[in-house]
């Protein structure tokens, strides 16, 4: 399972000062890391009830409405895109959930169990796609993931489904069926790939941004990345 760690350094006014956006009660409890895990509440953009995009705040890790627990026996920090609008616990956010989680970048682990840090080239806001879920009035979500391609795909065999800013309101469109939008979000993600860049880090402690600052890599390693 991939994509277990990000970062996301904004208060939730700064980041709905960057995105344009509103926002509603549930944001105010979003706090600023550089090392999100699951469990943690984070930003999440959704789209309210007249279509207009709105920063809120989840739990990460879904819960379907219709569980009697928040304690499932398997891990739902993720989704696969290619069959989260079949699986029991995804369908109905896949068809009503849609959101963007916005972040700095990422951190995945390559076989040697070393990190290494994922961002946009130019530097923007990454926006990968995901679902949302109300569990007895608590909002929890997923990131979803896509087949990594590419430079990605020699750290990791998964990757998010990155969202670019010309596809965010095909993504929010409640017109569209999940599966249908699920399979244009994954064919968009795959052209995500050109425009990461990505270098190794430190283990990851604590917090801030001395996280994401590059180690020089093993030996065995090689320079993968630029």
């Amino acid at each position: 399972m991939m994509c277990g760690r990000f970062a996301m350094p904004w208060t939730p006014d700064e980041l709905a000062d960057r995105l344009g956006l509103d926002m509603d009660d549930n944001a105010a409890e979003v706090m600023p890391s550089y090392n999100v895990g699951p469990g943690a509440i984070v930003a999440a953009v959704r789209a309210d009830t007249d279509g207009s995009p709105t920063l809120t705040g989840a739990r990460w890790s879904l819960i379907p409405a219709w569980s009697g627990t928040d304690r499932l026996p398997y891990p739902t920090f993720n989704a696969r895109v290619e069959s989260a609008a079949d699986k029991p616990t995804f369908r109905d956010a896949a068809r009503d959930g849609r959101i963007l989680v916005p972040m700095l970048g990422y951190y995945e682990w390559d076989s040697h169990r070393r990190p290494h840090w994922f961002r946009m080239r130019d530097g923007r806001m990454l926006l990968a796609a995901g679902l949302l879920s109300i569990w007895r009035g608590i909002p929890t979500c997923t990131i979803l993931t896509r087949r990594a391609e590419g430079r990605c795909a020699e750290i990791h065999d998964r990757m998010p489904v990155i969202i670019p800013p010309s596809r965010v309101q095909p993504w929010f469109d409640s017109g569209t069926d999940a599966q249908t939008a699920l399979r244009d979000a994954d064919r968009v993600g795959g052209g995500a790939v050109r425009l990461l860049a990505s270098h190794p880090v430190a283990p990851l402690h604590g917090d801030g941004p001395g996280l994401i600052e590059p180690v020089a890599p093993a030996p065995e390693q090689g320079l993968l990345f630029d």
